[in-house]
């Protein structure tokens, strides 16, 4: 009886060993299953290579620089999820009159450094794969996901000579946000970075107000200043408001509103993504909103 009791504990051991071989064989690693972006055949980045995804701008975020981005030319890529391949794009030319029938990324780094890769889609008769739900989900799981800015029209007036134009833009990122303050810069500085607010006619399909306020450049023409930005915490709104001069008020009727709302690119550095108070916010988002001008 003593024999068959000794007998059990080495058994039991032996059935838990080959219990644990047969589930680390059933759940094997996959290498493949670590890889998120494939460019062309030779190049693949794995979620440890990225420092995170802003889903508002689109933009990949890598740990390192990586000078191979800048002389990639024309070149396919493919954004994974879990092994899965999601999308594939091109980098592009900048050169190029034309784009490509879907995502694609401009192959120097004029807007954005080689170390955050900004993905573009210029198609919209085709559903936005960009932020496909498989690629939200797993860069949630690995904590790699953030949402940056939102930007909203909230009113727009035509009377007299001018334009008023209200705008709110929302930090939904989980960190703090460094975005350009066009109180701070003035708005002839702002422009510089943006094309400020367009209005069509709805019924007609036909521009009626492009903003041509005198833009000012910045000096020398890459650089930027801090003294520029404002600290949005996770939350938190900011609303500015613009007026613009016009030759006339806008005729009665319905109108479609488009606005752009600027940040830096090229001009920021690795090095100098993080502040002491929080991280410059990269890229640019659009807002639209139909109006009824009275």
């Amino acid at each position: 009886m003593k024999y068959l009791s000794a007998l059990k504990k080495p058994l039991f051991i032996i059935a838990v060993l080959i219990l644990s071989l047969n589930s680390c064989e059933r759940f094997k690693f996959n290498p493949e299953q670590e890889i998120i972006f494939k460019i062309d055949k030779d190049l693949e980045y794995k979620y440890s290579d990225i420092e995170m995804y802003d889903s508002s701008t689109h933009i990949l975020y890598f740990k390192t620089v990586h000078p191979e981005f800048a002389d990639l030319g024309k070149a396919p890529f493919t954004f994974m999820a879990n092994g899965e391949e999601i999308y594939t794009g091109y980098f592009w030319p900048g050169y190029l009159s034309s784009s490509p029938p879907g995502p694609f990324i401009f192959s120097f780094s004029i807007f954005h450094q080689i170390f955050a890769l900004s993905i573009e889609n210029w198609r919209i008769d085709k559903p936005d794969v960009r932020n496909d739900p498989r690629i939200i989900q797993t860069l949630k799981d690995r904590h790699l996901l953030h949402s940056g800015l939102s930007v909203k029209i909230k009113s727009i007036e035509s009377i007299g000579s001018l334009i008023t134009f209200s705008f709110t833009v929302t930090n939904q990122d989980k960190s703090d946000l460094l975005i350009l303050d066009p109180d701070k810069m003035g708005i002839n500085l702002f422009h510089y970075f943006t094309n400020g607010l367009t209005i069509s006619d709805l019924k007609n399909k036909t521009t009626v107000y492009n903003s041509d306020i005198e833009r000012q450049n910045p000096s020398p023409w890459n650089s930027w200043k801090i003294d520029w930005l404002s600290r949005i915490t996770p939350g938190e709104s900011k609303t500015f408001v613009f007026n613009y001069p016009v030759g006339s008020p806008l005729n009665p009727g319905e109108y479609h509103a488009f606005f752009e709302f600027p940040g830096l690119s090229y001009q920021v550095n690795k090095d100098q993504l993080i502040q002491d108070n929080g991280r410059i916010w990269l890229g640019d988002i659009r807002a639209k909103k139909d109006i009824v001008i009275k």
